[in-house]
This record gives structure tokens, C-alpha cells and sequence, in this order.
């Protein structure tokens, strides 16, 4: 039943109608970076996967280690002003076969140092989303809109894990390895 509320949420955010209004909601900005997440499976099997990990913990940690992962995306996407990253596409890939690696890890203590250490993957995450900013958007409200949806859809990954059993954290889990093992073959 929470996930159909947050699909609800979620529904409502992206919906048009939003949007037909007058009053600065117009920007196309704000459309394309809540649409952005899901343009691209490497992103939504990673924001998902930290949602099934972030499931493991109650709490005060469970809302850490999401915000850790989402304050270094936001770094990488700064860093994408300043270098040039080479084999973003195979880092990229390779975040999802441990993302989704990291979803079916039992023990919570082992679980949250992989989660610290994995998030640096969120670096490049963070990078690959600010470099593909269309020129004709106000990249403010963009990263914004883009983030704010990326944290529904961590949510929802979380409320999957919690409300279904360990046979959907291992399908979730052998979807990232081989969409990961695919993203490296034919990257």
C-alpha cells in the first residue's frame, strides 16, 4: 500500500498539469530534470539500489547513507565543470553490478562500509547527469527537479525492499548484475 502512495507522489509530481499554469512552473528545466532519471537504467538500477540497501538500517542510519551518496553526486556534478572523466561509461556500469551486489548483502555492519565505499560511484553519477544538461535549461532547477526525483525513486527502492520479500531483493539484484554485465559488453 506505501508504494502505490508513492508512485502516487510521484505520478503527481511529473504530471503535465503541473505545469499548465502560469507563474514560473513553465521552465521546461524542472520537467526535464525530474524526467531525467529515467532516460537512463544505469541511473534508475543505482537511485533503486540504494533505496533496497538503505532498507537494511532503522533508525537514524537509514537516511545517512542516502544523503551520503546524494552529497557526493552533487560533487561530481560540480566536478563536471572543472575535468574530463575518461570511461565514465564502464565506471557507470560497473556501479550497477556493485549497487546491485550490495542490495542482497545480509549483514548490516558489512553492508554500510560497502555502502560508504560504493558511493563514490556516486561521483560519477553526479557527473554523468550534469554533463548531459541540455544547453537550453536553467541547470539550477534542473539538478534540483533532478534530484528531488531521484530521492522518490530511492524511496520507492526502499519501500520495495521493506514491503516485499528476499525473492524480490534477489531478482532486483541479478537485474543490476547482468544490466551491468550488458553495459560493459556493449560499452
Amino acid at each position: 500500500m506505501r508504494l502505490i502512495k508513492w508512485l502516487g507522489v510521484a505520478l503527481l509530481l511529473i504530471s503535465p498539469s503541473l505545469y499548465a499554469h502560469t507563474g514560473g512552473l513553465t521552465d521546461v528545466s524542472l520537467l526535464s530534470g525530474l524526467l531525467h532519471p529515467f532516460t537512463g537504467l544505469d541511473h534508475l538500477l543505482v537511485l533503486m539500489a540504494v533505496g533496497f540497501s538503505s532498507a537494511k538500517y532503522q533508525g537514524k542510519d537509514h537516511p545517512l547513507l542516502p544523503l551520503l551518496f546524494f552529497g557526493l553526486m552533487i560533487a561530481g556534478a560540480a566536478l563536471s565543470n572543472f575535468i574530463v572523466l575518461p570511461y565514465l561509461e564502464i565506471l557507470l556500469a560497473i556501479s550497477v553490478i556493485a549497487f546491485g551486489l550490495l542490495a542482497i548483502v545480509q549483514h548490516p555492519q558489512t553492508a554500510k562500509i560497502l555502502f560508504i565505499v560504493l558511493s563514490c560511484f556516486a561521483i560519477f553519477h553526479g557527473y554523468a547527469h550534469a554533463a548531459e544538461i541540455p544547453a537550453d535549461v536553467n541547470a539550477s532547477f534542473y539538478l534540483s527537479a533532478l534530484l528531488l526525483m531521484s530521492a522518490l525513486i530511492c524511496l520507492m527502492g526502499r519501500s520495495l525492499a521493506l514491503t516485499t520479500g528476499r525473492r524480490v531483493t534477489y531478482l532486483f539484484s541479478v537485474t543490476c548484475l547482468s544490466s551491468g554485465l550488458y553495459f560493459l559488453t556493449v560499452g
